[in-house]
C-alpha cells in the first residue's frame, strides 16, 4: 500500500475549499442558501399543500425533521458529484507530477465535508434560536456519524471518480441517480409512515440508518445500538477500502485515457 503525504493533501484540500467557496462570494454564499432555498421549497409544499405530519417525530416540527437530514444528505450527494471528476479535470496534475492520485477525490470530499459542516452547525444554531430543542450532549456523536458519512462517500467517489475516467457518461448518469437515492432515503417522510413491507426494503440503503441516528440523536436525545450501528461501523470503511484498492488497480491507466 502507497503512504499518504498529509501534508500535500491539507494542500489540496485548502486549495479545493478557496476555489469552490472562498475565491468568490458567491460560492461561499451559494453553499448556504442553496440548501436553504431547496429546504424551504420542500417545507412549503409538504407543509403547506400536502400537509405533512410525522408520525415519529413527537413535538418535533417539520422543518428541523427535516433540515437535521437534508444537510448532511447535501454534504454527503454534493461531495460525490464533485470527486467523481476530480482526475478528469486535473488531468494536466496527474500526467505531469507523481503522487497518489487518489488524494484528488478525497480532498475534494473532505473540503466539501468540512465547508457543509460549517452550514450544517449554523442551520443546528438558527433552529436552536427558534425554539427547537437541540440534543448538543450527543454532538460528539453526531460527530462521529458524519466521520463515518465521510469515510461512505469517499469510498464511494473513489469507484465514480476512476470509472468516470473510462465511462466519461458518468458524471451524466450520477446526478439522476442521486436524485433517486434522495427519495428512496428517508428525509421527507419518516420510515414509520411506510408499509411494514416497504419499511424492511428501506432498511437496506445504508442512508437510512444515518438519517435516522441523526434525528433520534440530535431531535429525541436518544441513540440506539443495534445491528445497523455495527454494520454501519464495519460499512463505511469497508466502502473506503474496496474503492481505494478499486482505484489504485486502475490508476496506472489514467494517462492513457486523459
Amino acid at each position: 500500500m502507497r503512504a499518504i503525504d498529509f501534508g500535500f493533501f491539507r494542500q489540496l484540500v485548502l486549495r479545493q475549499i478557496r476555489q469552490d467557496y472562498l475565491e468568490n462570494l458567491t460560492g461561499f454564499a451559494w453553499l448556504v442558501l442553496q440548501p436553504l432555498l431547496l429546504l424551504s421549497v420542500y417545507s412549503f409544499v409538504f407543509t403547506q399543500i400536502f400537509k405533512a405530519r410525522v408520525i415519529d417525530s413527537g413535538d418535533v416540527g417539520f422543518v428541523p425533521y427535516l433540515a437535521v437530514a437534508f444537510w448532511p444528505w447535501t454534504a454527503f450527494s454534493e461531495a460525490i458529484l464533485k470527486a467523481t471528476g476530480a482526475i478528469s479535470s486535473n488531468a494536466e496534475l496527474v500526467s505531469k507530477v507523481a503522487f497518489a492520485n487518489e488524494l484528488l477525490p478525497l480532498a475534494t470530499v473532505t473540503a466539501t465535508f468540512l465547508m457543509h459542516g460549517v452550514g450544517f452547525l449554523a442551520v443546528l444554531l438558527v433552529l436552536q434560536l427558534l425554539g427547537t430543542t437541540l440534543h448538543w450532549l450527543l454532538l460528539p456523536y453526531v460527530v462521529l456519524l458524519m466521520v463515518l458519512l465521510w469515510l461512505f462517500a469517499c469510498g464511494i467517489a473513489l469507484f465514480t471518480s476512476s470509472l468516470q475516467v473510462f465511462v466519461r457518461d458518468v458524471a451524466q448518469i450520477l446526478p439522476p441517480l442521486m436524485t433517486f437515492w434522495f427519495f428512496t432515503t428517508p428525509i421527507l417522510y419518516s420510515v414509520a409512515m411506510l408499509p411494514p413491507s416497504l419499511s424492511r426494503v428501506m432498511s437496506l440503503n445504508p442512508m437510512t440508518w444515518f438519517v435516522v441516528q441523526l434525528r433520534e440523536s440530535l431531535l429525541l436525545g436518544s441513540v440506539t445500538v443495534n445491528m445497523g450501528s455495527l454494520l454501519a461501523l464495519v460499512l463505511a470503511p469497508l466502502t473506503l477500502f474496496a474503492g481505494l484498492r478499486w482505484f489504485r488497480k486502475f490508476s496506472g491507466h489514467f494517462e492513457d485515457f486523459l
